[in-house]
C-alpha cells in the first residue's frame, strides 16, 4: 500500500510539474533570458575609432586634432568623434572621403602582407586619401619605397 502511496504522489507531482500553466510559464522565462543577451549586444556603444582623433581634420592645415564626443557620428561599426559641428556634417556627408585607406591598417604592412593596426599619430595624406601607419619608423620605411602605396592597394584589393 505505501508503494501505491509513493507512485501516487510521484504521479501527482508530475501532473503539477507539467501543468499547460507551468509549461508556459517556463516557455515564456526561457524565451526572456535568451531575449536578454541578444538586447545587451545591441546596446553596446561602437568602439571610437583613430584614438578619438577627428578624421576630417587630417585634411586641414594643422593636421589632427581630438575629437569631442559632444560630436560623434557612428558609422560601420566604429565611433568618430569630431572637434566642431562643421566636421561632422562633412563626415556624414561623405564618409569614404575621409576614412582612412585599408581600413585603418597600416600602409607599409598591407604592402608587405601584414595586418598591423595603425597608429592615429602616424600618418600621411596622398592624393586626398589618408594613410596610417604602426609608428613614424614603419611610416618612414614606406616612404623610402616609392612602390608602397602602389603594393599596399594591390593586396588590399586582392584579400577582398
Amino acid at each position: 500500500m505505501a508503494d501505491d502511496a509513493g507512485t501516487y504522489r510521484t504521479a501527482k507531482i508530475k501532473e503539477h510539474l507539467m501543468s499547460p500553466a507551468r509549461r508556459c510559464l517556463a516557455f515564456f522565462l526561457l524565451a526572456l533570458l535568451t531575449a536578454v543577451p541578444a538586447h545587451a549586444q545591441n546596446t553596446a556603444e561602437p568602439a571610437v575609432a583613430l584614438q578619438g582623433m577627428d578624421v576630417v581634420s587630417y585634411f586641414k592645415d594643422g593636421g589632427p586634432v581630438k575629437g569631442q564626443s559632444a560630436h560623434r557620428a557612428d558609422f560601420d561599426g566604429a565611433r568618430y568623434l569630431f572637434s566642431s559641428a562643421q566636421n561632422r556634417a562633412a563626415f556624414v556627408a561623405d564618409p569614404d572621403r575621409y576614412l582612412p585607406q585599408f581600413s585603418g591598417l597600416c600602409a607599409t604592412g598591407v604592402s608587405v602582407g601584414k595586418q598591423l593596426k595603425g597608429d592615429a599619430n602616424s600618418w600621411k595624406v596622398v592624393d586626398g586619401k589618408l594613410y596610417l601607419y604602426y609608428s613614424d619608423a614603419v611610416r618612414a620605411k614606406g616612404d623610402d619605397d616609392p612602390t608602397t602605396l602602389a603594393r599596399a592597394h594591390k593586396n588590399w584589393a586582392a584579400r577582398k
